[in-house]
This record gives C-alpha cells, structure tokens and sequence, in this order.
C-alpha cells in the first residue's frame, strides 16, 4: 500500500469515528436509548438495539437528528421522520432503496461526520435500516423509486484528456458559483447555502468509491440539499464533467 493510499484511508476511517465516539464520551458514558415498542418485528428490534449502541448519539433518541453532538455539526443528521434521503439512487421526492442506505453505511459521507461502519457485520446493518424505517410512515404508503445505477454505464473514452478539457468548460459553466474555479467548495455563494458544498479535491469522493457514484449524483442530485439533479446536461456531458471532476481529485497526486 502506498504513503498516498494509507493516509486517504486514516482520513477517512479512523478520524471521523473517533472525532463522533469523542464527542459522545464527552455527553455521556451512557447515551440515552430509543425506547422499545410493541410493534416493532424482531428484525426491526434488533436493530433498535444496533441503533442505540452505533448511531443514538448523533442522530437522536427519537431519529429526528436531535442530539446533543449534532449541535456541533456543520452537516446536520438527517429527520428519519421525513425519509428524505441526500445520498441515494433513486428520483427526487421518491424513498432510496436499501441498498442505498447500505452503501451509506459502508462508505460513510466523507468531509461529515457520517463515519463508515463497513466492519459492523452486514445482518446488524440491514437490522438498523429496518429500524430507521419504523420512524415514518412513508416506508408504509411508499414504495423506493428505480436506482439510476442499472443504466449508468462509463464509456470507454471516460477521463481522457479531451474528456477533462471538455468537462472543465462545462463545470467552469455550471459549478463554480458553489464548489469554486478549482473545485474546494469556496464558490462566491458557498457561505450562504445551508449545506456546504463538497470539496472535490477532498481525497475520497464523498458519493462513492467510483466514478459512477459521482455520475448518480448528478443525474439524481442532493434530496435536501442545495445541489440539483443536472439531467438537463446530456449523458454524454455529464460524463465528461465527472472526468473533470475526478481530476481535480486526483490534481497534482
């Protein structure tokens, strides 16, 4: 493994859990629970426990993003109440599948203080996605919309140097204003928004390992966030920007 390779990791694995877990020794030795109900399934019980022991300190007792370390976040927890999902595959205003949850709870949401739990065993994470799902009753009345990810396919001609260039015209187009001219989120109107816009010269893409993950989020967009879906740019254009966008992750590296 490279020098490069295991500091992106340190970065991202090991500062933001122990930044969280800190935080939460700081409140308490012993959070305050969710509280058990009759109804809940034995899945969905187990993973109100998978809840209380990983997540209760952040996102609140009552899922609501509540809490007492989230007063110090500049990204705040989402509402599980509102089942509105940033970080998913699915069109706006529908639910993300489960496997979008998943990926979240593998990979975290770098530059926030969402850490990876990729090493809690997969059944105890499905537990806790059938968990948050009991504190709306959207998951009731609605079925999650269709992922973008089964029609997303990366030509071949993806990150070529003509691809950056052209790519870099359409960002210097459309992107600027919020993420800046290179890249780091300080856009003249970055300050203003509620949610602060990535870095994308951060070392690990805050929507995924892969380029196509970088592609859902701009076909989709942020739900709950200033970033919109940019499906008014062609698919040919959107794949050119995420080229030029993992350049400017990778500039000078």
């Amino acid at each position: 493994m490279g020098e490069n390779t295991a500091v992106k990791w340190l970065l991202f694995f090991f500062f933001p859990a122990l930044f969280i877990y800190g935080l939460l020794h700081v409140y308490s030795s012993k959070p305050a629970q969710a509280k058990k109900t009759k109804d809940l399934t034995a899945q969905e019980e187990a993973g109100r426990k998978v809840y209380n022991k990983f997540c209760v300190g952040c996102h609140g007792v009552n899922g609501d993003g509540q809490s007492e370390a989230a007063n110090f976040f500049k990204v705040k927890p989402p509402n599980f109440h509102t089942a509105v999902f940033r970080w998913k595959s699915t069109p706006e205003g529908s639910l993300p599948t489960d496997e979008d949850l998943m990926r979240v709870l593998n990979w975290g949401i770098p530059q926030t203080p969402m850490p990876s739990f990729k090493l809690v065993p997969d059944v105890q994470k499905r537990a806790v996605i059938a968990y948050i799902k009991t504190f709306s009753d959207r998951w009731k009345k609605e079925k999650p919309g269709p992922s973008v990810y089964k029609d997303i396919h990366r030509p071949d001609w993806f990150g070529s140097p003509e691809s950056i260039e052209k790519g870099k015209q359409i960002y210097a187009t459309n992107c600027t204003s919020c993420h800046g001219e290179q890249g780091r989120g300080d856009g003249p109107i970055a300050t203003t928004l509620p949610v602060p816009p990535t870095d994308l010269t951060y070392p690990v893409r805050s929507a995924g390992p892969n380029p196509e993950d970088t592609f859902r989020v701009l076909t989709v967009g942020l739900e709950g966030s200033p970033m919109p879906k940019f499906d008014f740019l062609s698919e040919e254009d959107r794949w050119h920007l995420v080229s030029y966008i993992a350049y400017l992750m990778n500039k000078g590296k």
